[in-house]
């Protein structure tokens, strides 16, 4: 049994510091992350701000013979046409310019500014999405967060029947959601039915190190290993599994590719990132700390 001044605290380069103090970084971005979303309905009356697809509109794809400088086509439509959600193209053969609108502007005006403006269109094309099925996809966009959120902490409840471990689990990618989306205000990304899907990954990727992590401490013996051989050994392997992903994802940036894969990759970029922090910083802390208190370590 460890005594009453060696419990929670670790010694790193000779300095023995209370380990539960690592918390503080995850839950300071945690509370910078709520304020940013808090900002955001306040001024938009939104949480985050949502795609077409989830909010209906009109979206204009247009091609182009070269690659179109999104500056160009900023300065070109400025304020006329409202609030204007544009994005450039780029593929193997083709380039271009995809413009998100509200269904009132109208497109031909939009096609004949750019093209006195001196863009070249070679094609474009049109599709509109009425506010009735956009608030089915966001009806289930909704369920689809909630459902996952329900099973994964079945799961956890079931495989470790116990709360502190399992509680810290569903925390620790609730978390990674709510980080993720304020980051993607912060850098302008919509919250669509592609970011969606990586979103939902991300409850996946975040579950998959949090249970390894779990597992390790509560449920393996390794051998007589102590409390930081074991987190040391989890950090190795999480680590390992995460930068991975990381290195995938990231490679995705670098290639043309249409703007969906783009914004799912870039989604999954921020949202590993954010979860290398709370998984060891906040889940590992939580379960070191639960194990000490009930002397298990």
């Amino acid at each position: 049994m460890m005594t009453m001044e060696k419990r929670y605290t670790i010694t790193v380069s000779g300095r023995t510091f209370d380990y539960r103090t690592l918390m503080a970084i995850p839950l300071i971005i945690l509370a910078v992350s709520v304020v940013i979303l808090v900002n955001q309905y306040a001024t938009t009356g939104e949480w985050f701000k949502r795609s077409i697809e989830l909010k209906g509109g009109t979206h204009l794809n247009i091609q182009t013979p070269e690659e179109v400088s999104l500056p160009f086509v900023e300065n070109a439509l400025g304020n006329e046409f409202g609030s204007l959600s544009i994005h450039t193209l780029r593929g193997f053969g083709s380039d271009g310019v995809s413009i998100q609108m509200d269904s009132s502007v109208d497109y031909e005006k939009v096609l004949q500014r750019l093209e006195n403006e001196g863009l070249e269109i070679t094609d474009f094309s049109l599709e509109n999405i009425g506010p009735s099925l956009s608030n089915v996809f966001w009806s289930q966009a909704q369920t689809a967060i909630i459902v996952a959120f329900i099973l994964m902490g079945i799961i956890a409840f079931v495989v470790f029947r116990t709360f502190v471990p399992s509680i810290a689990i569903v925390m620790s990618a609730a978390t990674d959601i709510i980080v993720t989306l304020s980051m993607m205000q912060v850098f302008g990304i919509e919250f669509s039915l592609a970011s969606l899907g990586a979103l939902l990954m991300l409850i996946g990727y975040s579950v998959d190190t949090d249970i390894m992590l779990t597992s390790r401490l509560l449920r393996e013996s390794d051998h007589g290993a102590t409390m930081d051989e074991k987190i040391r050994a989890a950090v190795k392997t999480g680590l390992a599994m995460t930068l991975t992903s990381i290195g995938a994802v990231s490679s995705l940036l670098f290639i043309p590719l249409p703007p969906a894969l783009v914004q799912i990759a870039s989604v999954l970029l921020i949202g590993l990132s954010i979860d290398i922090l709370n998984t060891w910083l906040f889940n590992s802390v939580i379960l070191r700390w639960y194990c000490e208190s009930r002397g298990e370590a």
